[in-house]
């Protein structure tokens, strides 16, 4: 699993690259975001969750990533661009809800959907993927509602006063050791059942790195 990398042993590669990163705790991920190497620095872009903007800074979390082929070295800069724009005008609030959202280059938040500019750190970052590539990044009616617990669901509804029938199909759950994974693949959209391919290879790495 050479392909995953410690963000912070990264310094020496000489091209830039954006990379899918994870926060983990032993061999659990629970944070993602997207690392990225430009004139020699490394930096971390991320929604850090509730109440929070998103935050474009030098690399300061204890990240490990996995390179992205679906956004060229030459590529960088305008990503880094979308993302820019991104942090001035998104108003992200915190839910397990994906309807496939995006970005546009503007920085823009778009959607079909009445549900909002709702997401996790995962949501965030696949609305920027979405909004990069001008499609969907992941085949994300593969992750269905049973993908988060119906309770959260219940509860959210209640103390937002939304009904429960309009949004219970945007209701999921995608991890981030699932977006980690979907660095490993890139004919897009990418599809569920190549990322659980690849899950058993990539638990194995990070129980082995946390003994």
């Amino acid at each position: 699993m050479f392909e995953i990398t410690r963000s912070r042993i990264e310094s020496d590669r000489i091209s830039d690259f954006v990379a899918l990163g994870n926060l983990v705790n032993g061999a659990v991920s629970y944070h993602s975001a997207f690392i990225i190497k430009y004139n020699r620095m490394i930096y971390e872009i991320h929604y850090p969750g509730p109440g929070e903007g998103i935050e474009i800074e030098n690399l300061k979390g204890d990240y490990f990533h996995k390179i992205t082929d679906t956004i060229l070295p030459e590529e960088v800069p305008a990503f880094i661009a979308l993302c820019k724009n991104i942090q001035k005008n998104a108003n992200p609030e915190y839910g397990f809800f994906y309807s496939g959202e995006s970005y546009d280059v503007n920085g823009n938040h778009l959607s079909n959907q009445d549900i909002g500019e709702v997401m996790t750190c995962v949501g965030f970052c696949i609305n920027v993927m979405k909004g990069y590539h001008e499609e969907d990044y992941l085949e994300f009616t593969d992750w269905q509602s049973e993908s988060q617990s119906t309770k959260y669901l219940e509860e959210y509804c209640k103390i937002h006063n939304l009904d429960i029938d309009k949004i219970r199909a945007f209701h999921r759950r995608i991890t981030p050791r699932e977006f980690l994974i979907s660095g490993f693949y890139n004919n897009l959209p990418i599809e569920k059942k190549e990322i659980e391919k690849k899950e058993p290879e990539v638990q194995e790495y990070f129980e082995t790195i946390s003994n």
